[in-house]
């Protein structure tokens, strides 16, 4: 199992969740999973996907770090103004998420994977 293919699974698990799960949603934890289970996985994905990148500075942690987070916290402030992309309603917590997704993505990157997958830190 390549690292890749862990980081592509993972992608398209996130966006089967985002079909899946939407405003109709009803199934357990519904406020959590119609309010913020999105703003945690997809940040933590992107950190992911941004690793697979061949450029040594974007594929630094720190970089995908900040640049996941920025976005993120770019977007609340969009909505925040008024002029919202990527969603309509301002949640303060959303940020809150989106640190969790960073640090659930370099959890997993950086202390997780390289346990469980051998060359993980070689791709």
């Amino acid at each position: 199992m390549t690292k890749r293919t862990v980081i592509v699974a993972i992608a398209l698990i996130v966006a089967a969740l985002h079909f899946v799960t939407g405003e109709q949603y009803q199934g357990p934890f519904p406020v959590f999973v119609n309010g913020y289970m999105i703003d945690i996985l997809l940040p933590m994905t992107l950190f992911l996907l941004m690793g697979l990148i061949q450029n040594r500075i974007i594929r630094s942690a720190l970089f995908r770090a900040l640049a996941v987070f920025g976005f993120g916290c770019f977007v609340e402030a969009s909505q925040y103004y008024g002029r919202p992309i990527c969603g309509s309603t301002f949640d303060p917590i959303d940020i809150l998420a989106y640190a969790g997704g960073v640090g659930l993505g370099i959890l997993r990157d950086l202390l997780l994977f390289p346990h469980l997958i051998p060359r993980w830190d070689e791709q």
